[in-house]
């Protein structure tokens, strides 16, 4: 599961990958009705494969995502009840942009869904960027 999800109309992707023991999905751009659909299809299908590969963690990048709307909140839910249900728990962590105060102040009240399995961490710019390459000499 790397392929990039994009909706059309739309400018929403997610973009999931595996590493590790870990799965990280990348969301970009608007986070309208239009995406709702592909997020929860996505969030499904991150669920399955955190369950079947045995993997500990979700990260969620919404760093990249400008709006988000109930619609789309309402698949985190979903994917926080899901995990909550299922025999096997994993941690799903949601790392936003600090500079964007929605972020942080709506992923934080999923939180309390599940506080020993939901968390909420700003970027890192320095450790969530690519790597530069070191200058020659």
């Amino acid at each position: 599961m790397s392929t990039p999800i994009e909706t059309s109309g739309s400018d929403f992707s997610a973009t999931p990958s595996v590493l590790g023991d870990e799965i990280t999905v990348a969301l970009t751009g608007t986070g309208d009705m239009g995406a709702v659909a592909p997020l929860e299809r996505c969030l499904t299908e991150v669920h399955e494969l955190i369950l079947s590969r045995e993997l500990r963690a979700a990260k969620i990048d919404v760093s990249a995502l400008y709006l988000l709307n109930s619609s789309c909140l309402k698949a985190f839910i979903s994917l926080i009840h899901k995990n909550i249900a299922s025999e096997r728990r994993y941690a799903v962590r949601f790392v936003v942009d600090g500079r964007l105060a929605w972020q942080e102040r709506t992923l934080g009240a999923l939180r309390r869904l599940a506080p020993d399995l939901v968390s909420v961490t700003p970027r890192d710019p320095w450790r969530d960027s690519a790597p530069v390459a070191p200058r020659g000499g």
